[in-house]
């Protein structure tokens, strides 16, 4: 990695540390690339260092490259591998989510967004706002709320968004009441000059679909496109893609199918594993060796995923050699499995390893009261790791509504939570 005063930065510089396959796919520039990634292959660096090559190489200004991620975690951890690798803060490079890119595509296209209904000053309602609004829609109509419960009713208009046609937005597969609270909500939305998540996606799709000169004007901006966890994009990230990069072809993306745990979401494993068809003329290099896990790991994880038939073939290797067995467990319910592992943790605690040292990993958070239960009848001591994120704590969600209220007077989600804040007396007509 580059260090202050080494000296100018070559594409060949880049390529050093690296194994073959990482070096074939950081050092291919002319067209589509699809780079399937195995678990602890060393991705991240590779997706940095191509960006830095592309810029090295003088393939692309910083400026007009896109690298887009699922995480912000992920853009910050890869926009700061970036400038270490150039030697600099590269402030204008577009390292960000699909919901950010769609975020400042909108604030670029302000004059675009009238016939949209929307003003250049819009918010942006998060999961919370939308929940709220779907209540007081389904309140209104006179809707049963346990038949129409706001995350369901939330869930039906995201896929209606999902599938609809990005050139009319007619929301796809909804009908019924179904349809009527879609176009409620988006009538209320667009009342309080307001767009959710998938609308982030959804109207840059649209304008990209509708308007050829909003179209030339963007591609002209992104000259080349880079994506990481290609296997959970779904079909509007996917479509907003492909307007993108368009005849050039210039974009390279990165995933595995065998990593693929989204669908529940809307991700389709079909698009990674239809690349090829989508440009014919891509280029796909396999990252197999893994730095991460033993050779045993390795060696149970192959043969299970062996049997998954809708994939890329490839098998994970490492020089790590030998290492422990995998143990695996096949539980009745969950209260035997939770049983298993406490007693696992009293044998590991009798052997002299303290409790501090021990962790338990589950899928979602509704599985720990399982474990807690067992710990308690056991008494092992824990603690239960859920971290709230800045913007998810209510004091900063409090402030932020007075701001947005200062600014959009039609928020009628920024009023409904603040307007009691602090306590006025206010509250529903009984």
């Amino acid at each position: 990695m580059r260090q202050e005063g080494e000296g100018q930065l070559t594409p060949e510089r880049l390529l050093e540390g690296l194994n073959p396959q990482q070096r074939e796919a950081v050092a291919y520039t002319d067209g589509p690339l699809l780079v399937l990634a195995g678990a602890g292959s060393g991705k991240t660096r590779v997706l940095a260092h191509k960006v830095a090559y592309l810029v090295a190489a003088e393939r692309a200004l910083p400026q007009q490259i896109l690298a887009v991620t699922f995480t912000n975690k992920a853009a910050k951890e890869m926009n700061s591998r970036i400038s270490r690798l150039l030697g600099q803060d590269l402030k204008g490079m577009q390292v960000c989510t699909f919901h950010s890119y769609g975020l400042h595509f909108l604030y670029r296209n302000a004059k675009r967004l009238s016939r949209l209904g929307l003003s250049p000053s819009f918010v942006v309602f998060d999961r919370a706002d939308c929940k709220n609004l779907v209540k007081r829609i389904v309140s209104e109509q006179n809707l049963d709320p346990e038949r129409f419960e706001a995350g369901r009713v939330l869930e039906s208009i995201s896929h209606g968004k999902v599938n609809s046609d990005p050139k009319t937005m007619h929301p796809g597969d909804l009908e019924g009441q179904n349809l009527m609270l879609y176009e409620a909500y988006q009538k209320r939305l667009r009342e309080q000059d307001a767009v959710d998540f998938d609308d982030l996606l959804l109207l840059p799709l649209h304008i990209l679909s509708t308007d050829e000169e909003a179209l030339e004007s963007e591609r002209a901006r992104v000259r080349y496109c880079l994506v990481d966890e290609y296997q959970d994009v779904n079909r509007p990230q996917y479509l907003l893609l492909k307007r993108l990069v368009g005849p050039s072809g210039n974009i390279a993306v990165v995933g595995d199918p065998d990593q693929s745990i989204y669908q529940w979401r809307g991700a389709d494993v079909s698009m990674i594993l239809n690349f090829e068809h989508d440009f014919p003329k891509a280029k796909v290099v396999i990252l197999s060796q893994n730095y991460r896990s033993t050779e045993m790991i390795l060696g149970a994880a192959n043969a299970v995923i062996r049997h998954n038939r809708n994939r890329k073939p490839k098998d994970l290797w490492t020089t790590r050699s030998g290492g422990e067995s995998v143990r695996v467990l096949f539980a009745g319910d969950d209260e035997e499995e939770a049983s298993f592992v406490a007693s696992e943790i009293k044998k590991l605690r009798q052997r002299g390893y303290p409790y501090r040292e021990t962790a338990v990993l589950y899928r979602v958070n509704a599985l720990s009261r399982t474990y807690e239960k067992a710990f308690l009848e056991r008494g092992i001591p824990y603690r239960v790791v859920r971290g709230v994120s800045f913007y998810e704590r209510k004091e900063v969600k409090d402030i932020l509504a007075y701001m947005r209220l200062a600014l959009n007077p039609f928020d009628e989600a920024s009023l409904y939570r603040i307007g009691n804040v602090p306590v006025r007396g206010l509250g529903s007509r009984g």
